[in-house]
């Protein structure tokens, strides 16, 4: 009985261990190049392309938020 508890609570900790934390479950593993050509989000933060500024809108969108392009080059 002993040894079955013992068992059930390492278990258990193992479960927890290796079960994903929220914040590596909203990271959005986005491939983008690495060519600079910037572009202004609407957060007034400048994004090295258009696809690290659409991986970063996708984001925010599973956060319930909204992002824009103002406009390309820096902010």
């Amino acid at each position: 009985m002993k040894f079955l508890s013992i068992l059930l609570a390492l278990c258990l900790v193992l479960a927890l261990a290796l079960s994903p934390s929220r914040a590596e479950e909203e990271k959005v593993i986005c491939p983008c190049p690495r060519n600079y050509d910037p572009v202004c989000g609407s957060n007034l933060k400048t994004y090295p392309n258009r696809c690290e500024f659409d991986c970063k809108r996708r984001q925010e969108a599973r956060k319930g938020r909204s992002m824009d392009i103002l406009r390309s080059g820096t902010c």
